[in-house]
């Protein structure tokens, strides 16, 4: 590992948004996550019971779809909706 030098809060938000951005990729990939979860599958994911899943369920803009007979969770859209409605913008864009 090479050492690096930050002299600005710039500096440090581009410097830790990469390494966010590479190990969230990595996991990603590791966990290769299918394109629609089952209700059970992402409360799993998230560490929720499957009754608080129902209830996120029903919240406007949560992103599940009943196109396919039963409700199912568009994963890339919950991690976008997760991430819109945390504070991660204040925990990971603080410097700009």
């Amino acid at each position: 590992m090479s050492e690096v030098i930050v002299t600005t809060a710039t500096q440090l938000n581009e410097l830790i948004n990469v390494a966010v951005n590479r190990a969230v990729g990595e996991a990603l990939r590791e966990r290769q996550l299918p394109i629609l979860l089952s209700l059970q599958e992402a409360a799993d994911l998230l560490g929720v019971s499957l009754t608080t899943m129902y209830r996120a369920a029903k919240i406007q803009g949560f992103p599940v779809t009943r196109d396919f007979g039963h409700a199912k969770v568009v994963t890339d859209q919950l991690l976008q909706w997760i991430k819109k409605r945390s504070n991660y913008d204040l925990v990971y864009n603080f410097g700009s």
